[in-house]
């Protein structure tokens, strides 16, 4: 899978939360960034394709927010890749997109516009008005009907339609017409706006952040606070060792030892180096530790999971973070949970789960008799799903 985004440097703090999301939901994905100018690896990217424009097409009038960077959409054609899939950096992938790739394509299959694209389909004589924020592109069968010719040359003579400024997606609505395939708008679902016949935005496989809603997008669970660990779980094997009373009849020590980069929560004490090995690269803390208690996990990092907690510590993972999970699952989520999380959106490797057995054992430190806030059912079904797709690995 070739996941494409063209962009340019305005929107590299966006690219950087919409590349982590797809990373989280397709590991195995290469991301690929079509740029007129070299960006930084920092935004994510595994390469970075240079194509620089010999036209300017931006400032096509007063009020023209479209930069020359969407146009670089129209010469995708010029990548060496028979297929990709092309999104836009405002964009949130929520889900797997394997599905996505199930549809046939034989030029682009792309999604119907809401409401406001009944007049732009009108405005140009067409049935649909596509959008193009999300296209699977065959760039094999478009090389063969000149789409890129075809494009330019619709943006060179065809006439403003009354709906607005002719950009790069009028452009592609004109010059492929009825070869364009119209799929389930739930891969390319825009925020806050209107739709006949709408769907939980929750349900969206893509969730697109159109016009001004950037804001609502970096609100999505972005861990900028985390970001200072990124680069020591991005593309590395992580272990997450989990505290429940079963871990103690395993000897999994070793193998936690050899991870490139290892996470623990709480009271979760190194009692036996044999069953929970012996290092720690980040401590995650949901409960108040003395500072000796912190310092005896000689972690290189610990953090707190919420602004709720009082330590000593590098760094806060944000409420809204923690709150957006609640919603999601239905109450407040573990720590390891959350861990997973980060994990899945920094775009590890692997990911090893180790003492996770959802309270088929009891948690080692907790007295008899207590109650847990968690749904470790919900969070065991979402976390099993996770494993059958390769996800995550559980070490039981």
């Amino acid at each position: 899978m070739r996941i494409v985004f063209c962009i340019d440097k305005n929107y590299e703090s966006l690219a950087r939360v919409s590349i982590a999301s797809y990373k989280k939901h397709n590991p195995n994905a290469e991301i690929i960034v079509v740029s007129e100018e070299p960006l930084p690896k920092s935004i994510g990217y595994h390469r970075n394709i240079i194509i620089k424009l010999k036209k300017q097409f931006r400032n096509r009038g007063e009020g023209d927010r479209i930069t020359n960077t969407a146009y670089l959409k129209l010469f995708l054609t010029d990548l060496e890749y028979p297929n990709i899939i092309y999104v836009d950096a405002d964009t949130i992938c929520q889900k797997p997109l394997t599905d996505l790739l199930k549809i046939p394509c034989e030029y682009i299959n792309l999604c119907e516009s809401h409401k406001y694209g009944e007049k732009q389909a009108k405005a140009i004589g067409n049935k649909k008005y596509g959008l193009t924020g999300m296209m699977v592109m065959n760039i094999t069968n478009l090389r063969k009907i000149n789409f890129k010719e075809r494009c330019l040359e619709v943006e060179k003579n065809y006439p403003t339609p009354e709906t607005g400024w002719q950009h790069d997606e009028t452009c592609i609505n004109v010059a492929m017409g009825n070869k364009l395939n119209f799929i389930d708008k739930k891969f390319n679902y825009c925020h806050n706006r209107e739709y006949r016949d709408p769907i939980p935005e929750s349900e969206a496989y893509i969730l697109h952040f159109v016009g001004k809603d950037k804001k609502d997008m970096l609100q999505k669970t972005a861990y900028d606070s985390v970001s200072v660990i990124r680069d020591r779980i991005e593309g590395k094997s992580v272990a997450i060792v989990g505290n429940a009373q079963s871990i103690f009849s395993k000897k999994y020590g070793t193998k936690i030892d050899k991870a490139d980069f290892i996470i623990r929560f709480n009271r979760g004490f190194i009692k036996s180096p044999k069953s929970q090995g012996t290092k720690t690269n980040l401590l995650i803390l949901a409960c108040e530790l003395t500072k000796e208690e912190r310092e005896s996990f000689h972690a290189d990092y610990v953090a707190n999971r919420s602004g709720h907690y009082v330590n000593e510590v590098d760094f806060t993972i944000g409420n809204e973070e923690r709150a957006k999970m609640s919603n999601y699952i239905g109450s407040q989520p573990s720590t390891g949970f959350m861990a997973i999380d980060i994990c899945l959106f920094f775009g590890a490797k692997s990911i090893d789960l180790y003492g996770f057995d959802w309270e088929k054992t009891k948690t080692f430190y907790n007295p008899e008799g207590y109650q847990t806030q968690h749904n470790y059912a919900k969070e065991q079904e979402i976390i099993k799903e996770y494993a059958e797709k390769g996800f995550v690995k559980i070490n039981s």
